[in-house]
């Protein structure tokens, strides 16, 4: 049975979808628009890698402030300067400026997130933690949708600039969801298993949260294009209809959004009855199964099906494993937030770097496969029953 989620939960889940909203516009339009601002390829790279790389020191930076400073004054210094970076990225076109306002998202999603998670913890009982962080999932992936989906519709009716200055307005309204969420954070521990948490233990939470970074949102996200147009060529027939491999593309990375934003609560719950134990090695498994049949069948229909099917078992996994580091105290957050960003960092090197030494796009998949057959071992290292 799904719970409601508090009103802390809605609230800063709201004021971080609102927030990441020119983040993610910038992803989805800066590849269309780099050119005309006098940009070279490798600096759009950068540009879009930058927040992630930074977020590895920034994290820990936010967990040893937020018992020093009051959280809410934080967090809404935080969402207004990442609202106004967004004008930094509609009017300036300095790859140098550039460069520093991604540096500075960086920090700020880095306050953002661990101050809005760790307040979700402190709020929600820890049998139900799974679920109402699979609410704080969902509604911020809203954010996610829009910034991609209508960013592009904008872009096409009013132009690169006006669509992220917009946007800044839009992000700028999180700051009101944020002063009204009743939150409170603690960096106390819930669980006092925490005072027994071995080192193997803790390595292993991390090791998954890098295996979940680097697979999804990195190593298949980064390269699912590149498969598509090696496999298809491009335009498909797509019920009918001759469609653009771009656009065939856009359609399944968004059904990661949608899944994660309709979906989480209710993986979160289910695992939260299952128990993580057995719920967490159960994805990582079916994950890694599928992403093997992706490398032996070319079918159109059972790819997108079996993307749908990992997009899942990615969704539900970071869902709990988030909701169980969070759970375990800041600290222990913030280092499995980070070793999903640095997985994320990493994924797309390993992907494209695979394919530049052999020369297929499909190795992809073997090596998401190897990636999470690690972190399904290291789920037995992380969740093993008690002595």
């Amino acid at each position: 049975m799904l719970r409601r989620p508090s009103r802390t939960t809605v609230f800063t889940a709201s004021a971080t979808a609102l927030s990441i909203l020119g983040d993610q516009a910038l992803y989805a339009l800066l590849p269309l628009y780099f050119q005309d601002i006098g940009l070279v390829p490798i600096q759009v790279g950068i540009l879009l890698s930058a927040n992630r790389w930074v977020r590895l020191l920034t994290n820990h930076l936010a967990e040893r402030l937020v018992d020093r400073f009051p959280v809410n004054l934080m967090l809404v210094l935080s969402l207004a300067l990442g609202a106004l970076l967004s004008l930094a990225y509609a009017y300036i076109s300095s790859f140098l400026v550039l460069f520093i306002a991604r540096c500075l998202w960086g920090l700020c999603f880095s306050f953002i997130r661990h101050i809005s998670v760790m307040g979700v913890a402190s709020s929600t009982e820890p049998q139900n933690l799974g679920q109402i962080m699979g609410f704080y999932n969902g509604i911020t992936n809203i954010g996610s949708v829009l910034g991609i989906v209508l960013g592009g519709i904008l872009f096409d009716l009013i132009g690169f600039s006006t669509t992220l200055a917009l946007f800044c307005l839009f992000s700028l309204f999180a700051v009101p969801f944020a002063m009204k969420s009743g939150l409170q954070t603690s960096n106390s521990i819930t669980d006092q298993r925490q005072n027994d948490q071995s080192s193997t233990r803790y390595s292993a939470l991390l090791c998954c949260g890098f295996c979940i970074g680097s697979v999804g949102p990195g190593l298949i996200m980064s390269t699912l294009g590149l498969i598509l147009l090696s496999r298809y060529g491009t335009e498909v027939d797509l019920m009918g209809f001759i469609v653009g491999i771009a656009t065939l593309n856009g359609l399944l990375l968004g059904c990661r959004f949608v899944l994660e934003t309709l979906g989480a609560p209710i993986y979160g719950a289910l695992i939260d009855r299952a128990g993580i134990r057995l719920g967490a090695p159960l994805c990582f498994l079916v994950g890694l199964i599928v992403m093997l049949l992706l490398n032996l069948s070319e079918n159109l229909a059972g790819l997108a099906l079996g993307m749908i099917v990992f997009f899942t078992c990615g969704t539900a996994l970071s869902t709990v494993l988030s909701a169980e580091a969070s759970r375990l105290g800041a600290k222990v957050f913030a280092r499995y937030a980070t070793a999903g960003d640095l997985g994320q960092a990493f994924g797309p090197l390993i992907g494209w770097g695979a394919y530049e030494l052999i020369g297929t796009p499909n190795f992809v998949f073997f090596l998401g496969a190897g990636l999470y057959a690690i972190g399904m071992f290291s789920t037995f290292a992380a969740f093993r029953l008690e002595e």
